[in-house]
């Protein structure tokens, strides 16, 4: 049986605002991944509107640096405190804290050993092909770009179904922003959660 995880980075107010209701119409549970310290600015997911995603509607919330940097830039110490800070403000507000998501995907074996201490799980941005026994600190997905539409997001869906994949992650940033480039429109996203609906796959986190 194939799993289906939706993603959610860079805590973007379009995910609460239109991702959300989409995914409570369609009885779906989703995963946002968070810069903790961009929670409450501009633009952005308020704390209360994470706290409620996760505590009233059961969505996972991961860890996404503290301010979104590219890791393998950073020096020891600022790699540490933007891991371990970031887990930290999850873990203070009772949010989950098992899964990290990896800044533009970018890490180098210094991250990765710092990371295990506090996670369980690591996603990456490549579209991997994942089967049975899921590597945990290997998770790939498909990241949704403004150049594609809904069948792109349907294609490797069936096609992790045809391939019987044991889990296949489509990825989000945002919503009805055309001018960012990975932007994705009510439209498609309805689609593509129809698409999931329909073949009644189950959506996790």
């Amino acid at each position: 049986r194939t799993y289906i995880v939706i993603t959610f980075d860079d805590q973007h107010s379009s995910i609460y605002d239109i991702a959300f209701p989409l995914m409570w119409e369609f009885g779906m549970r989703g995963t946002t991944a968070i810069n903790t310290g961009f929670i409450g600015t501009d633009g952005n997911l308020s704390w209360q509107q994470v706290e409620e995603l996760e505590f009233d509607y059961d969505w996972e919330t991961a860890g996404h640096t503290l301010n979104h940097v590219n890791l393998p830039d950073c020096t020891d110490e600022e790699a540490l405190y933007q891991i371990e800070q970031d887990w930290l403000n999850l873990k203070e507000r009772g949010l989950s804290h098992k899964t990290f998501v990896l800044p533009r995907g970018h890490a180098i074996c210094r991250d990765y050993q710092i990371i295990k201490k506090f996670y369980k799980n690591i996603r990456n941005s490549i579209d991997s092909r994942m089967f049975y026994p899921i590597d945990r600190w290997n998770i790939g997905y498909f990241s949704y770009l403004s150049s594609y539409n809904a069948e792109d997001a349907i294609l490797r869906i069936a096609e992790g179904i045809l391939n019987k994949e044991a889990l296949v992650v489509i990825g989000f940033h945002r919503f009805n922003d055309p001018e960012h480039t990975h932007n994705c429109s009510e439209e498609d996203f309805r689609k593509i959660l129809q698409f999931v609906y329909d073949q009644d796959l189950s959506v996790i986190t």
